[in-house]
């Protein structure tokens, strides 16, 4: 460990996240929709429990993929945005130095319109993991390169909504395969995985996509455990 690492006893994480880890609420209409107040969402309830010695830097965006440009328009935020492999070395760079980096994507590649299997998922999510774990560089500074932890979604339930039927179309079929091949993929390359599903699950979600108060605090104390051992 070099001595700008060696600085601070704080532990720097970093989560990288969807509309999950932004937070979003749920609603019969499907959108617009509003989010959970930070000590809410997941993120944050690991960030609580998680204490004084870490800091829990949070870039959650709703819509975004791992590597895709979306075709649409959202607002003023453009497609090409949404490509989380196009933004997270500036993520990065913007909160070095960091312990550790959580990627908390995949839903939104399962949509029909991207036409990706599980498998082809899992490969950009073990390779967003890979360039995550790779980033010991930054703007006229140098750090090590931090830790990376999986987060691979839960299985997509019913969805209500005609818009969201028709945007993950196939999508459920599809989710239910993708942890499977996320912990085969990442296994290769040592990244450890939390299976969202054997923790929580949306199926009894108002849209089949968007977590509850309930399985935000769920899951936030599970990945929390998962960071203290990571970094123990």
């Amino acid at each position: 460990m070099n001595n700008a690492n060696k600085a601070s006893s704080t532990r720097r994480v970093l989560v990288y996240g969807d509309s999950n880890t932004w937070g979003w609420i749920g609603v019969e209409h499907a959108f617009p929709s509003t989010r959970y107040p930070d000590e809410q969402r997941w993120a944050g309830v690991m960030a609580n429990i998680l204490g004084d010695d870490f800091q829990v830097s949070v870039d959650g965006l709703t819509s975004r993929t791992t590597n895709l440009d979306d075709a649409g328009q959202w607002n003023t935020v453009a497609g090409q945005m949404l490509n989380g492999e196009r933004l997270l070395p500036q993520a990065i760079a913007r909160e070095m130095p960091l312990d550790l980096i959580v990627i908390a994507l995949g839903t939104n590649d399962l949509k029909a319109e991207y036409q990706r299997e599980a498998k082809d998922v899992a490969a950009a999510i073990v390779n967003l993991a890979a360039l995550a774990g790779a980033s010991d560089y930054g703007i006229a500074y140098e750090y090590l390169a931090p830790k990376v932890l999986i987060v691979s979604p839960a299985v997509i339930g019913d969805i209500s909504h005609e818009g969201f039927r028709a945007a993950f179309a196939g999508a459920a079929e599809k989710s239910r395969a993708l942890a499977a091949e996320i912990k085969q993929q990442a296994s290769s390359q040592h990244i450890p995985v939390v299976d969202s599903s054997e923790v929580i699950e949306v199926s009894g979600a108002i849209d089949g996509i968007h977590l509850s108060l309930r399985q935000h605090q769920l899951l936030g104390e599970h990945i929390a455990a998962q960071v203290k051992k990571i970094l123990s």
